[in-house]
């Protein structure tokens, strides 16, 4: 029961941090790439799946498997969160 428990965290980390990173993701195109090389927008599953591609070739080992993921997460949350708010920021002067 305890490896069930571990696999539905495990689970709902990578589906919570994929839509967070995706959403960043699109929001930054959206507002740079789109205006500056006339690109078409993406849509949010387009997104996910770019992160999921830039995080598989990007991939990393682990040691201590749990301080090692919610670390992870809470990087993940509070960076998207700053570069969220710094590209929209950088957006307004455009």
């Amino acid at each position: 029961m305890e490896n069930f428990g571990k696999f539905i965290t495990v689970l709902l980390g990578i589906i919570i941090t994929s839509i967070i990173n995706g959403f960043v993701f699109l929001k930054l195109w959206l507002w740079f790439i789109v205006p500056t090389f006339q690109m078409q927008p993406l849509r949010l599953v387009e997104a996910i799946g770019i992160v999921f591609l830039i995080g598989y070739l990007k991939k990393t080992e682990s040691n201590e498997f749990w301080k090692k993921f919610f670390s992870n997460l809470l990087f993940v949350i509070l960076m998207s969160g700053f570069i969220l708010f710094f590209g929209w920021i950088i957006s307004l002067f455009f």
